[in-house]
């Protein structure tokens, strides 16, 4: 995934990347060099954002099993 690719899906989702860092699990500061393209995003990472961008993985199913409170992220 390219961060072309990535800040696309981010754009049709309405994500930031406060919100991309909390679906997989990483700081802000990597889902950062992933969309400024200065890391490649991992596999799992992608696995995860792929199945949420289709509808596999809702908000809902997020914060019902992931303790951490997300930042901001609003439950659709």
């Amino acid at each position: 995934m390219t961060a072309k690719e990535l800040d696309q899906l981010m754009t049709r989702n309405e994500l930031r990347q406060v919100d991309v860092a909390w679906i997989c699990g990483v700081g802000v500061r990597h889902a950062r060099s992933w969309t400024l393209g200065e890391y490649e995003v991992p596999q799992y990472a992608q696995l995860i954002l792929k199945a949420f961008d289709q509808g596999l993985i809702t908000d809902k199913w997020l914060h019902r099993n992931i303790s951490k409170a997300s930042p901001k992220a609003a439950v659709k």
